[in-house]
């Protein structure tokens, strides 16, 4: 296994080799490299190889001349390779400067960009091409105070001179740098394209190693945090953070240099203090698996070593330091290697439990072994992570092998320990759940059978029929309280924080609690006056506080007054349910709060329950920073009071997060949450990027629930309660989905979606219709006036989650539809316009050369305006539209001279963003299809007019106008494409952005007039 590992790896490697090894072509021969039979476009680099002319202790370049030295003066040089011996042949010396220089021939008919990436030249450089400098990294200079290190790749681009030469001279200089200085590293050459390409790929596979190597150094930490006190987790973690500096400070593209401007001796000691820290890291990490020897001899050595290598790295200079370092390096191979060995050795004789770390050792090995074979030959090769990553995940799998072991006993040893406490829960939880899907059978098929047989049933039957509904609607609330009991205990759940009115709750619960006194006589009183102030808090979780506090009330009321008050003390509102039933006694009162306890069980036992509804209450009116207590007395009654924030109390903090909005008790109370509360103001524009519903329905406990099914997290929804107030909205902001009930007064959903159909088609703005009949004709009438889909009431949760999500896809479709079509008008220039503009431009160097450089100015800047893809659903000044309009209009009155006359009359609008090709196809289509159609041409006038909060703009012409025929038309999408999109276009992005879109005017022979209105304070929608 372990050989076919070592293979897979070994394979992997050399593909990678062969796959971005630079394509095959002969070495440089003397100072030059002739490559005219390469295709540059074909995507391969090729490495710079070769003899290239060296000139030691001499600049070549001089300003933007190339300084012409005498033939005894240089010398041809290897690359990659040292300029030692070149340097002071007598001796030899990395230090001083000298010049490189490598002549290319590329083909001088290839129109290609091409660029040069230079990995390391030791330790300053710059690059000269056909007498210009491109780039340098460092200083070089001829004498060590002038000159300053710095060797960080670097990539230049240019172009061939007109006979496919490229002179390349390559300056540099040392004297910092003790180890073999010259250009050590192949220089890659190729296109622009390709160049950048493997640059990007490079750096790209060591940040991946670096991520993937810090994503394991996150779970090592966080283990150990949560009680995994193992000391090997923080040496692994450790060494993975030595392994990722080091391969981001020394690795092909030292990327960490471009980061943090370090120079090179202290880049050369961090280098070496990554080093140390990471075989000490190792060893650390592998000691506990050596022999007993090793554990208490060998291991401290190596401790001494590293922290005499870590001092030295502190005080000595980098030469001296580079010798320390190699010394230090082949030490601890040496001692890694023995270490390694004996790690085999384990690893063979319990082979299945240590197949991971003999693995994690073949990779990383492997992994050093060509490390070490690209080091010496100067191979420069796209950066290859995968065996680090298969070594370092290899590594840690050991940790998380053992960690799970560990944790999975704990965990084992745990549950035992806690499964006596939990059995009651666990029991009771599940049984609910099981419970829960028959007992709504029973009722369902209990109330059918009912309502069937009714009228041939005897009364005796009938009662005996509806005492087994309210035992089984009675069971349903226990199963709802044990659930909702285990929900609590199992999470704090988070609250979604509103105003709303109190007195509203009350009146909805008491609505569904009245059928339960059955024949008792109570009755329900609501004390709450109807102006009292509004209350902050999760109306779903105060319905269910109030649903439990009545319902409690109930239960132990035979005969009297169930009452509700509500009252401000200190600045928050304090509600109290009072009964006239049996009451409680000190000890009781004690204890009423705790689960599954029940006063007086004896006494009520036909009531049932398990004694868990104001434990809930309790735990939810703390979590809404209140407080429940109760006050009672024996036989006279009780009263629980509890404590919310009044919504209009200073310093207020609302989280509003995104709440679990299937209430705790059920959807009838879902059904019966508060009404919305209009009395806000203004509906806040939405800012999130999420689709935007309206819901419309003259109900406002309707609408809570279609809010409830339809997830904030999901939707930003806005309300509207009649179809007025829908219509108001639509001109507010873009619209993704209307829903509307059909049954509404003053106007209908039917009649709703018919006007909405006035101004938007199904596809920019989908409409879904919830009606309570299903027959075939109320459906057909539905699809009739315009509406997308429809849902039958009582809604389901599911189906209409679907069918909203089905619609927004829609309008999301079509939106994207809308801005491809804007891209394509911004990409396309006719080639009539092209070929005439450059026809003019041809005929003006005849004559007019001034004339003809302006014109050439111009055409440049519109392309450059008409050819800048930004976001085409952003706003961009008014200034750039207008400024994209002047290059077109002096281009086609350059061709058309004395036919075509612009008149403008523009205000002061830098303050005003429109969309993006607004008014240019407006005066585009003026030209070409106004004007130009009469032989003696027109004139055009455009009005930008400042009217304080908003600015009209408008394109005039006295071109050949249009029939109403063709205005009806102009607007409206063609499927034969007889219209063109320009202006339909500009029409949709009007409206999105501001609600409106053109007015035309126009008559047969009396011109057009095309305008639109944008607004100052408007706000971007995305």
């Amino acid at each position: 296994m372990v050989s076919l590992f070592l293979i897979i790896l070994t394979g992997s490697r050399i593909l990678w080799i062969v796959s971005f090894n630079s394509a095959d072509f002969p070495p440089a021969v003397n100072g030059e490299l002739d490559i005219r039979e390469w295709d540059g476009t074909a995507g391969r680099t090729i490495a710079l190889d070769g003899q290239w002319a060296f000139y030691p202790n001499v600049w070549l370049m001089e300003g933007a001349d190339v300084k012409e030295a005498s033939g005894s003066s240089h010398q041809y040089i290897q690359v990659p390779g040292r300029w030692d011996a070149y340097m002071r042949p007598e001796g030899g010396t990395p230090y001083g400067y000298g010049s490189f220089r490598l002549r290319v021939y590329v083909n001088p008919e290839a129109d290609i960009t091409y660029s040069i990436r230079i990995p390391s030249v030791r330790s300053s450089s710059e690059l000269f091409v056909n007498g210009r400098l491109l780039a340098k990294s460092g200083q070089p200079a001829a004498s060590e105070e002038a000159y300053s290190a710095r060797n960080v790749p670097y990539t230049a681009s240019f172009m061939a001179d007109e006979n496919g030469l490229i002179d390349i001279v390559v300056q540099a200089a040392n004297y910092s740098d003790p180890r073999k200085s010259g250009i050590v590293r192949s220089i890659k050459f190729g296109s622009e394209e390709a160049i950048d390409r493997e640059t990007r790929l490079s750096m790209a596979m060591q940040q991946v190693v670096a991520i993937a190597f810090l994503i394991h150094v996150v779970y090592v930490v966080i283990l150990y945090l949560l009680g995994y006190r193992e000391k090997k987790l923080l040496y692994f973690a450790l060494l993975v953070v030595s392994t990722v500096l080091s391969i981001l400070i020394g690795g092909d593209d030292k990327i960490l240099l471009y980061w943090i401007p370090i120079g090179l001796e202290w880049s050369l000691k961090l280098m070496f203090l990554f080093v140390i820290v990471g075989t000490y890291s190792l060893l650390q990490c592998i000691v506990h698996r050596l022999p007993g020897y090793w554990r208490t001899k060998i291991s401290p050595g190596c401790a001494v070593i590293c922290g005499a290598a870590l001092v030295s790295m502190l005080f000595l200079s980098a030469d001296k330091l580079l010798v320390i370092h190699n010394l230090f390096l082949t030490v601890l191979a040496l001692i890694l290697l023995f270490a390694a060995l004996l790690l085999l050795r384990t690893a063979g004789r319990g082979f299945k439990d240590n197949v991971l770390l003999l693995l994690s050792l073949v990779a990383f090995g492997n992994n050093l072994i060509w490390w070490g074979i690209l080091l010496i030959t100067g191979i420069k090769i796209i950066y290859y992570p995968f065996d680090l990553l298969v070594a370092t995940t290899c590594f840690a799998s050991v940790w998380i092998g053992n960690y799970l072991q560990i944790h999975t006993e704990s965990k084992s040893m745990t549950a035992k320990l806690q499964r006596a406490d939990k059995l009651k829960d666990e029991f009771l939880a599940n049984t609910s759940h099981e419970l829960r899907t028959p007992l709504n059978g029973i009722l369902n098929i209990s109330q059918a059978v009912l309502e069937r047989e009714k009228d041939t049933l005897s009364a005796k039957s009938v009662k005996d029929l509806e005492m087994a509904m309210s035992v089984g609607r009675r069971m349903a609330l226990m199963l709802n309280e044990l659930l909702d009991m285990m929900r609590l205990k199992e999470s704090n759940p988070r609250l979604q924080l509103r105003s709303f009115s109190i007195r509203s709750v009350v009146t909805g619960v008491m609505d569904m609690l009245r059928f339960m006194p059955e024949g008792k006589p109570v009755i329900f009183v609501n004390h709450i006056p109807e102006n009292f102030p509004q209350v902050l808090g999760d109306e779903n979780r105060v319905i269910q506080i109030m649903f439990n506090l009545l319902h409690n009330a109930v239960k132990f009321t035979n005969e009297g007054e169930v009452s509700i008050r509500a009252e401000i003390k200190e600045g928050r509102a304090h509600i109290a349910v009072s009964d006239t039933g049996i009451g409680m006694d000190e000890e009781m009162m004690r204890r009423v709060f705790e689960p599954y306890e029940q006063a007086y069980a004896g006494e009520t036992m036909i009531e049932g329950g398990f004694g868990l509804g104001l434990s809930i209450s309790k735990q939810l009116a703390e979590l809404h920073g209140g407080k429940l207590q109760v006050s009672s007395t024996p036989g006279r009654g009780s009263v629980f009071t509890f404590t919310l924030q009044l919504s209009d109390s200073a310093n207020v903090r609302t989280e509003i997060e995104p709440a679990i909005l299937a209430s705790l008790v059920g959807a009838d109370l879902a059904a019966s949450s508060v009404p919305f509360d209009t009395s806000a103001g203004l509906y806040p524009a939405a800012t999130t990027d999420k689709p935007r519903i309206i819901i419309v329905d003259d109900d406002p406990v309707n609408l809570n629930v279609l809010e409830i099914i339809l997830s904030p997290q999901r939707y930003d929804i806005v309300r509207a309660t009649s179809g007025k107030e829908a219509l108001v909205l639509l001109g507010s902001q873009e619209w993704d989905l209307v829903i509307a009930d059909v049954m509404m007064p003053n106007m209908s959903g039917y009649e709703l979606t018919r006007t909405i159909r006035k101004r938007y088609s199904i596809t920019e703005l989908p409409v879904l219709l919830l009606t309570a009949r299903s027959q075939p004709e109320d459906i057909q009438n539905g699809f009739l006036s315009g509406a997308n889909d429809y849902v039958t009431k009582p809604v389901d949760a599911m189906e209409l989650r679907s069918r909203v999500q089905a619609l927004t896809e829609v309008k999301k479709s079509a939106r994207d539809r809308l801005r491809m079509e804007a891209a394509w008008l911004q990409a396309q220039i006719e080639p009539h316009f092209l070929f005439n503009t450059l026809n003019t431009v041809t005929a003006l160097s005849e004559f007019d050369i001034n004339r003809m450089r302006r014109l050439l100015d111009v055409f440049g800047s519109f392309l450059q305006d008409k050819f800048n893809f930004q976001n085409i659903h952003e706003l961009v000044p008014l200034e750039y539209e207008i400024s994209l309009v002047r290059s077109y209009l002096f281009i086609e009155q350059e061709r058309f001279d004395d036919r075509l006359n612009v008149a403008w009359e523009a205000d002061e609008c830098g303050q005003y963003k429109i969309p993006p090709l607004t008014i240019q196809p407006l005066v585009e289509n003026a030209v070409k299809h106004g004007i130009m159609k009469r032989s003696r041409g027109g004139n055009i006038q455009i009005r930008i007019s400042d009217k304080g909060a908003f600015a009209e703009i408008s394109v005039t012409d006295d071109g050949v106008g249009m029939d109403e025929g063709l205005l009806q038309r102009l607007l409206e999408r063609q499927t034969d494409h007889s219209t063109g999109i320009g202006l339909l276009n500009t029409d949709l992005r009007l409206k999105r952005h501001f609600g409106r879109g053109l007015q035309i005017e126009s008559k047969p022979g009396g011109g057009t007039t095309i305008s639109f209105t944008v607004y100052k304070d408007h706000k971007h929608i995305e």
